[in-house]
C-alpha cells in the first residue's frame, strides 16, 4: 500500500458547484482530477483500496476489480491503482487489459520498477519473451538499493529467460 500522507499534508476542499463550469473542461482536459473536485484525501482513498486489496486477497475478484476501477477514475494519476486493476485483470486471465494497466502505470510513474515487473509477467505469460526483458532489464534501472525483494526476483525472472 502507498504511504500515508504526512499529518502536515493540505486536505483539498471540495470544488465548489459554482465552480463546475469553469473546471469541467479542465477534467477533459485531463488538467485537474475527480479527486481534485471532490476534494478526496489519501486517506480516503487508501481506506478504499486496503478494502479493495483485502477483496482481492479473499479471492473476491469482481468487488476489488470494481473498486479499483473506481479508484482509477477518481485518482487517474495513482500508479498503485492501476497496478492493483492489471494484478487483477491478470488473475481473470484478460492478458490484454492487464497490459494496459501496467502499460498506464508506466506512463503515469515511469521509474515504478515494480510496474515494469509486473507487465514483464504478463508477457511471460503469453509466451513473449523479448518484451518481458526489456521491461525485466527497465526494472532494474529503476530499483532503489532498498528494494531487495523486488531485484532478486527481476533478476531471476530475467535470469529464467536467458537474459
Amino acid at each position: 500500500m502507498p504511504s500515508a500522507p504526512d499529518v502536515g499534508d493540505r486536505v483539498p476542499e471540495p470544488v465548489d458547484p459554482a465552480h463546475l463550469p469553469q473546471i469541467l473542461p479542465k477534467w477533459a482536459a485531463g488538467q485537474v482530477t475527480l479527486k481534485d473536485i471532490k476534494g478526496y484525501t489519501d486517506d480516503e482513498l487508501y481506506a478504499i483500496a486496503h478494502t479493495a486489496y483485502f477483496f482481492l486477497m479473499q479471492g473476491k475478484n469482481e468487488e476489488a476489480k470494481t473498486l479499483f476501477e473506481g479508484l482509477v477514475a477518481i485518482d487517474p494519476r495513482s500508479a498503485y491503482y492501476r497496478r492493483a486493476l492489471g494484478v487483477i485483470f491478470h488473475k481473470m486471465g484478460d492478458a490484454d487489459r492487464a497490459l494496459k494497466q501496467f502499460s498506464s502505470a508506466i506512463q503515469v510513474a515511469p521509474k515504478s520498477a515494480a510496474a515494469y515487473v509486473n507487465r514483464a509477467e504478463v508477457y511471460i505469460t503469453l509466451g513473449r519473451r523479448e518484451e518481458a526483458k526489456g521491461d525485466l532489464r527497465a526494472a532494474l534501472d529503476c530499483i532503489s538499493d532498498r528494494e531487495v525483494p523486488l531485484r532478486r526476483k527481476t533478476g531471476a525472472l530475467l535470469r529464467s529467460l536467458g537474459g
